[in-house]
């Protein structure tokens, strides 16, 4: 396995929101069944298209964020997008996945600690991640703590049908 993180480049777009969209699948069926059909419904008509255009916004060139994509043999197979501010010294991990057919193999750890020391060279003094408390959210939750995370708040979000 050869495997290379670099900076995101235009041409890498469609590639990794296929990526994420196929990674959260797990997420979507689970808020899906803890939300109900119908809340879900409302509160997340298209996931897919939502995520797709969230990882979009994150690699555009103007919003701060750094974006990394991981090859295997030149295959795209992850990607990181991650906000080192500047002002706070306080890096955040955001959008990030692994090509579904390539989880379980240490890709996210490596991918996490590469983020990790470009955040210690760009002088953050903390980094944070948000991730869900569901089931569909284990696996990242797994990958964190191997990535050194071991420190958490806890959190809910509530819905409600009006």
């Amino acid at each position: 396995m050869a495997v290379n993180i670099r900076a995101f480049q235009d041409a890498d777009l469609t590639r990794i929101q296929d990526i994420a969209a196929a990674a959260w699948q797990p997420v979507f069926k689970s808020s899906q069944e803890l939300l109900g059909a119908d809340l879900y419904a409302l509160v997340s008509p298209d996931p897919n298209a939502e995520k797709r255009r969230q990882v979009a916004a994150a690699c555009e060139t103007d919003n701060g964020l750094d974006v990394w994509v991981v090859e295997d043999d030149d295959e795209i197979v992850g990607f990181i997008t991650a906000d080192l501010n500047r002002e706070t010294l306080v890096g955040e991990i955001r959008n990030n996945a692994v090509d579904p057919n390539r989880q379980h193999n240490g890709l996210g750890v490596l991918m996490y600690d590469f983020v990790l020391e470009q955040m210690k060279e760009a002088g953050m003094k903390a980094v944070k991640v948000n991730t869900g408390a569901d089931e569909a959210h284990a696996p990242a939750r797994r990958a964190y703590e191997k990535a050194g995370f071991s420190r958490s708040l806890p959190s809910v979000m509530y819905y409600q049908v009006l």
